[in-house]
């Protein structure tokens, strides 16, 4: 593994972090369609360029176009 690439996979670690919704914020994000799919597309790229899992880094995108389109939906929980 080269500097080039372990930079790319430090910064797609980063981005996953500051997008992933955690404990605090589930309930507050969960139904969010632009979170949950930001979310899952950098899972998605962590996949593809950490792990080169191929058919998660579909699944992930897969289900991201879905939460854009609004078909995957979750309601938010009462505040």
């Amino acid at each position: 593994m080269n500097k080039r690439d372990e930079d790319i996979i430090q910064l797609v670690q980063e981005l996953n972090n500051k997008l992933k919704i955690d404990h605090l914020n589930w309930h507050k994000l969960k139904g969010k369609r632009i979170n949950r799919s930001a979310e899952l597309i950098s899972a998605a790229l962590c996949q593809l360029l950490i792990s080169e899992n191929e058919e998660d880094t579909i699944n992930y995108l897969e289900e991201s176009i879905k939460w854009l389109k609004g078909i995957n939906v979750d309601k938010p929980c009462p505040s």
